[in-house]
């Protein structure tokens, strides 16, 4: 009994070993792995826009990208007038309305803070000269 089963494992390690070598390819096809895979070649989506960088440059494009991200800017805190006037030159540098919001100053205050949340660099670069009250936000 037990030579008859160590024969059975032995037959079934050797159709394993044949159907993962590709033995018995048109009906069984071999499982599919390691460099046997061209279809992960062919998925690949535009892989020429892959480069490898050496130190130097990969740091460079990192502070490239760091540079272009946008922050968030807040200035204040304005009285009525104050914010109003802030508005209106924030209006005539051509900010888009609803590129800012109004968030209030700690109670018990009727002040208001202006923030921009989302100032890339091309938004920064048009603050008006008011730009020099508007500093990063701070958590409040």
């Amino acid at each position: 009994m037990l030579r008859a089963l160590v024969v059975l494992l032995l037959l079934a390690n050797a159709l394993v070993f044949g159907w993962a070598r590709g033995w018995f390819a048109p009906d069984w096809p071999p499982p599919r792995h390691g460099e046997r895979e061209p279809e992960r070649l062919a998925a690949q989506v535009r892989p020429e826009l892959i480069a490898v960088l050496v130190p130097a440059a990969a740091s460079a494009a990192v502070a490239s990208t760091l540079a272009a991200a946008e922050v968030c800017l807040e200035a204040g805190p304005f009285d009525a007038a104050g914010l109003a006037a802030a508005e209106a030159e924030l209006a005539r540098a051509g900010l888009p309305e609803g590129s800012w919001e109004r968030r209030p100053e700690a109670p018990p205050s009727d002040r208001l803070w202006l923030r921009v949340p989302r100032a890339g660099n091309e938004l920064q670069a048009r603050l008006p000269a008011l730009s020099a009250a508007f500093r990063p936000c701070e958590a409040r």
